[in-house]
């Protein structure tokens, strides 16, 4: 709303053809706004299959991703902050937060005691 107000304060005249820029500036940026947000519906998440030793595998179309869940995940209430390494670069890691409306109430939990049994067993390794 802010850059909608900016290209609307400019001084009258201060370029020429100012009303067209300020036309084009402004259906660019809705454009690009409804686009980022349909591309942002749309969005398919690829399948997840996990176990409580904290490996986690995303499956997307003929192609497999292995990740190990770490201590430094964390639970909450509502969501659940999960940090992944890959097994293959531990150099390589990635964060997924997941809210508890995303995901079935069974799968909620069990997102949980994965983040909590590696909390636990962190240091046993």
């Amino acid at each position: 709303m802010l850059i909608v107000f900016s290209i609307f304060s400019w001084q009258d005249k201060s370029i020429q053809y100012q009303t067209l820029v300020q036309i084009l500036a402004l259906c660019t940026l809705t454009i690009y706004i409804f686009k980022t947000v349909f591309n942002t519906l749309c969005q398919k998440h690829s399948p997840v299959v996990f176990s409580q030793c904290g490996e986690w595998v995303e499956t997307n179309l003929g192609e497999q991703t292995s990740w190990k869940v770490t201590d430094k995940s964390r639970v909450s209430f509502f969501l659940i902050f999960i940090h992944m390494i890959s097994p293959l670069n531990y150099s390589q890691s990635k964060w997924c937060l997941i809210y508890r409306d995303q995901v079935s109430k069974r799968d909620f939990r069990r997102l949980c005691r994965v983040v909590i049994y590696q909390q636990q067993t962190a240091g046993k390794d």
